[in-house]
């Protein structure tokens, strides 16, 4: 067995995890027999049973689905916490590529916290009609998040499993340095080029949420949020250690750095989701002012410290 099994934060991380996974399996098995027997419209005994069963489901998957966010922050600090004792790791970046499991947990992890996201706007949008026109969708759209959570949950286990505490693992400096005469931005960019689309996107954004442009909001969004990860590591990060060589987005979740990655990383994930939801949901004038809301406190948020570094020094690192 794995020494990093015996770290607290991991013992619990894991044990919440197979808890909300067996109330899921028991959600599961209602849910099938709902979709099963559900009639629309009728009037019999039977269906008036399924509708009390599925008021019960449907709080219990709502329950867990939402601990399961919370859980999401637990898991970065549980990454956080084991850098301690990882050799070689100095923040998460080092535990995260301790070996092949884990970014596809890390990235898995965040799909289906917006996949959950989604499903709970879904519900809602459902119960807020008398006739619940979404019943079936999110029942079935529930089923594709369990199996997602269940392989979310298997290479959790070898993720964690497969952590030694006798190999030294990468540092964060070493994992993201720059290979020379190979870019690590995507399109083979330059840095100016990718900051310039970085901005450029931002207001493209802006411009097709007032159009309503569905189609074009939801591709941009998720190609913004694909490019914001390479500006950040390789350029925003470098003035918020005030560091050439440092680019990591795991070093900035820390008090070192006062959090400031949780508001960079946590609006850039919000204002994604609120982008998703108008394309699939509705353009109402409040979903429009958090997209330009959340988008905006990103770009503050990860422009802030090489403004006031330009300012202060007149110099780029």
């Amino acid at each position: 067995m794995s020494d990093i099994l015996l770290s607290n934060q991991v013992s619990i991380s894991l044990f919440i995890d197979f808890l909300l996974f067996l109330l899921l399996c028991v959600a599961l098995f209602h849910t099938l027999f709902i979709l099963k027997g559900w009639k629309r419209g009728a009037t019999t005994s039977c269906q008036y049973g399924l509708e009390k069963r599925s008021y019960l489901v449907l709080t219990i998957i709502s329950f867990v689905l939402v601990c399961k966010i919370i859980l999401l922050i637990f898991f970065t600090y549980t990454l956080n916490e084991l850098s301690n004792i990882v050799p070689g790791a100095m923040c998460a970046a080092g535990v995260v590529s301790s070996n092949s499991y884990g970014n596809p947990t890390l990235v898995l992890k965040l799909i289906i916290i917006m996949l959950i996201l989604l499903w709970l706007a879904l519900n809602k949008q459902d119960q807020k009609a008398k006739n619940h026109p979404f019943f079936k969708q999110k029942l079935y759209f529930f089923i594709v998040i369990f199996v997602l959570i269940a392989v979310e949950l298997f290479l959790e286990v070898l993720f964690f499993t497969n952590i030694s505490t006798l190999t030294p693992v990468l540092c964060c400096s070493t994992i993201y340095k720059t290979i020379q005469n190979k870019s690590p931005i995507p399109f083979s960019l330059s840095i100016k080029e990718l900051i310039a689309l970085f901005y450029l996107t931002y207001v493209f954004i802006l411009v097709f949420a007032y159009a309503k442009k569905r189609v074009l909001l939801f591709v941009l969004s998720v190609f913004y949020t694909y490019i914001s990860y390479y500006s950040i590591v390789y350029f925003f990060a470098l003035y918020i250690y005030e560091l050439p060589t440092h680019k990591c987005p795991f070093c900035m979740l820390q008090s070192d750095y006062y959090y400031i990655g949780y508001l960079i990383f946590g609006s850039l994930f919000v204002a994604t989701y609120y982008c998703i939801k108008t394309s699939l949901f509705s353009f109402s004038g409040t979903n429009r002012y958090k997209i330009t809301i959340s988008y905006t406190v990103f770009i503050l948020s990860s422009s802030l410290p090489f403004w006031l570094y330009f300012l202060k020094n007149g110099v780029l690192l």
